[in-house]
Order: structure tokens, then C-alpha cells, then sequence
């Protein structure tokens, strides 16, 4: 049986889980280990010390439950700021001449069109994190799921790549590997989460993936079965926190309280007559407070970073109408009350709230939006297992290019 782990470093929280898949391909988890993040800040590494810190914890408590030291790690990556973009997304065409005549596609050709695709994408201080063909075009055939056997004379691909600042990953890595993990893979936390709570009809009919963390919101737009748009806006339900907490005059922490107890993100949900007490900064006493205006303050929040979505979305060639299956909701503020009614009032689409699945054993423990995103990792590092680290500068381009055309042929072999 083939053990591995999954990091996920959050502005939050810090997960890491053990999974073993068994000889039917299923995923166990055996080990779960959960702490407080520090030192990170929007999924960037700011105190080195307090991140290795943070991540040694969860894992020692994850490898304590499970009985056995698991160092072989798949970790996740994102990160934002209002300044700069620090995750890009594209999809990169090109066209390769395989003979005058007719021939047979081999793996050689393939690698060469993915090559070519790669190469137009590479940008100075950007690292391609995560790539996968949207589509093949075969001569007069026009479009095919797995080019590899048929026989043509030109072969196009249309490959979508994510690319991550090389500083937010030099960072990270030296966080992972000081503390003594051995990484084997790494991916893009929007695209973690999406394989962990979508399904392949909702991919197939177009779907939009929101994972919205406690200092940023991941998404996803899938079209035709495949991410055609990948990104992140830097902002997540810590800034709810703050805006309640500077609204009502409270600390921080009791805002958090408050949010998780009584937070609505939709007004209409709400009755006028509704209140609670609040203790305020300065004051001896409580104060009651209508609930109203909490959701108010929620709402108003959440409508802002949909836009911010919604905006990024558009501002790269895309469009809310193109997807059939609707909306879904992931990450740890997805458990916020009113959120689905929210955004199905907002777009008319339909909205449900994803949870990660695909997994065996403490399900009831990672059964929560908050998880998809380790969960996620965890199956796409079974899935990978034995690949090259993407754009790793350790490891030898013929071997990197193996490694992405058996992922691709054991992914199509998986849909037919």
C-alpha cells in the first residue's frame, strides 16, 4: 500500500493529513493534524520561524494518530495581494506538424506539443504550479479526448496553466523542507479543492469553484470538463471578522465568536425583531444589538468579494453565463449561514455548499468545507504518484515530460 501526505498552509490554519490508498484505489486517511497558522499572512509566508513552527506541530500530531512517520508530502499553493498578481492563469495553444502524410501519434509527438505550450507560457518571476490539456484538435477530425494511437498529420492543444510567484514558493518549500518533509508534488489550492467536491458531470456542464479562506478566496471556472480560469482575490472571511469587529466596536476575537454564532450572510433571512447583546471596547456593560444589522455588515462584506470574482473573472474572458451546473461554495467560510441563498439571489444560478469526498476512514473528521482543500491535495498526489515536481530545476525535462503523459493518459483513461 502506498502511503502519502497532504499540506495545506492556510492564513488560519494548518493542516496535514495521512492517507494510504489500498489495492482497490481507495484513499484512507489515517492521520489528521490541525493547528493555528502563524507566520503565514494571504498564503504568504511572512516569519519563518513561526511557519516551520506551526507546520511541525500539525504534522507530529497527524503522524502520533496515524502510528507511522509519513514524510512524502503533496503541498498546496495560492496567495494574493491587492498589489500584485501573484497567481496567473492562461490557457496556451499551439499546433505541431507530425508528418506530411498521415502517421500515428506517439508519446514523443505529445510531448512536444505539451513542450511547445509550456514554453510560451514561462514568465520571469512566475513558476508554472499546475498545467492540464483542455483539448486536442486532430486534422479534419477536429477535437479528441486522447490523441495518443490515432493517426493524423497535425496535432493542436489548448493547455491550461497556472503560474505562482516564485518567491511565495521558494518560501514555502523552505518552510516544508526544513521541517523534514520530502516533497513529491505540489498544485494549486483552487484546483485542489474543485477535485475534491465537484463531480464529473458539474465539471462537464461548467461549473464556477469558490474556496473561500480565511484570508483569500480560490476559484475555479471549469468549462467542458476542464479549468478554463484559475485565480485568486485576497480576501476571505477574516476580513468579515475585521469589519464586524471595527462596526461594533469589538476585539477580533470576539467577532469571530460572534460571526460563527450568530452570523447571517443574507438580511432577508433575518427578522426585524431579532437581537443580541454585545459588550463593546470601553463599555461595563452589554448592549443589545439588532441581528439585522450584523447580517448587514456579513452581507455586505460577501457581496464584495463575489464581485471581486466576478470582475476577475470577466476581466479574463469569462462569463457567469457559460457555466450549466451553477455555483459551489467550498472553503472554511462556506459554513456561514445564508451564503448559498445569498448567492443564488445574486446570479440566479443554482448554489450548493461542497464538502470534500472520495476519501475512507475519519470522514466524520474531515467531512466540512473548511478540509477540501487537504483532501483535495491528497487524492491529486495519489493520482500523481511518481511524477516530477512541476518545473522542479533538480529533475531532467525527459523525465518531467514522462510524468505529465502518463498523468494524462491514466486521466483519460479514467473517463472513458
Amino acid at each position: 500500500m502506498k502511503r502519502l501526505a497532504a499540506l495545506d498552509v492556510g492564513t488560519q490554519k494548518i493542516v496535514y493529513l495521512i492517507g494510504e490508498r489500498d489495492s482497490y484505489g481507495d484513499i484512507h486517511i489515517l492521520g489528521f493534524g490541525e493547528t493555528r497558522a502563524r507566520g503565514i499572512q494571504k498564503g504568504v509566508i511572512n516569519d519563518l520561524a513561526e511557519a516551520k513552527a506551526s507546520i511541525l506541530k500539525a504534522l507530529k500530531d497527524a503522524e502520533e494518530m496515524a502510528g507511522v512517520k509519513v514524510r512524502e508530502v503533496i503541498y498546496g499553493i495560492s496567495g494574493g495581494t491587492l498589489k500584485n498578481e501573484t497567481v496567473k492563469s492562461q490557457n496556451v495553444k499551439d499546433t505541431i506538424t507530425i508528418s506530411s502524410g498521415s502517421a500515428e501519434i506517439e508519446e514523443s509527438h505529445i510531448n512536444r506539443l505539451l513542450d511547445r505550450c509550456l514554453m510560451k507560457s514561462k514568465e520571469d518571476g512566475y513558476e508554472i504550479v499546475y498545467y492540464i490539456p483542455r483539448k486536442y484538435i486532430l486534422d479534419e477530425q477536429g477535437e479528441v479526448k486522447n490523441p495518443l494511437g490515432l493517426v493524423g498529420s497535425k496535432l493542436s492543444a489548448e493547455v491550461h496553466v497556472v503560474k505562482v510567484s516564485t518567491t511565495i514558493i521558494r518560501n514555502l518549500e523552505k518552510a516544508i523542507t526544513e521541517v523534514g518533509l520530502s516533497p513529491v508534488n505540489r498544485s494549486v489550492n483552487a484546483i485542489a479543492s474543485a477535485d475534491a467536491v465537484l463531480t464529473t458531470d458539474e465539471k462537464e456542464d461548467g461549473v464556477l469553484v469558490l474556496d473561500i479562506g480565511a484570508g483569500l478566496t480560490d476559484y475555479t471556472l471549469f468549462l467542458e470538463g476542464r479549468p478554463y480560469i484559475t485565480g485568486v482575490v485576497p480576501f476571505g472571511g477574516i476580513n468579515i471578522t475585521k469589519d464586524l469587529s471595527y462596526m461594533l466596536k469589538i476585539d477580533n476575537e470576539e467577532a469571530e465568536k460572534l460571526k460563527v454564532k450568530h452570523g447571517e450572510a443574507y438580511v432577508k433571512n433575518v427578522r426585524e425583531e431579532e437581537t443580541i447583546k454585545i459588550k463593546p471596547r470601553g463599555e461595563n456593560r452589554e448592549i443589545p444589538i439588532q441581528k439585522k444589522y450584523i447580517a448587514e455588515i456579513i452581507q455586505s462584506r460577501v457581496e464584495e468579494i463575489f464581485d471581486h470574482v466576478v470582475r476577475d473573472i470577466e476581466r479574463r474572458g469569462g462569463k457567469l453565463s457559460l457555466i450549466n451546473s451553477g455555483i459551489v461554495i467550498t472553503g472554511g467560510s462556506a459554513n456561514l449561514r445564508g451564503l448559498k441563498e445569498l448567492i443564488e439571489d445574486k446570479t440566479n444560478l443554482p448554489v450548493r455548499i461542497g464538502r470534500p469526498s472520495g476519501i475512507i476512514g475519519l470522514k466524520e473528521r474531515v467531512d466540512d468545507p473548511r478540509y477540501s482543500t487537504v483532501v483535495g491535495l491528497l487524492k491529486q498526489g495519489f493520482l500523481s504518484s511518481g511524477f516530477e515536481l512541476a518545473e522542479s530545476p533538480n529533475k531532467k525535462k525527459s523525465g518531467f515530460f514522462k510524468g505529465i503523459v502518463d498523468k494524462f493518459r491514466s486521466l483519460f483513461e479514467d473517463l472513458l
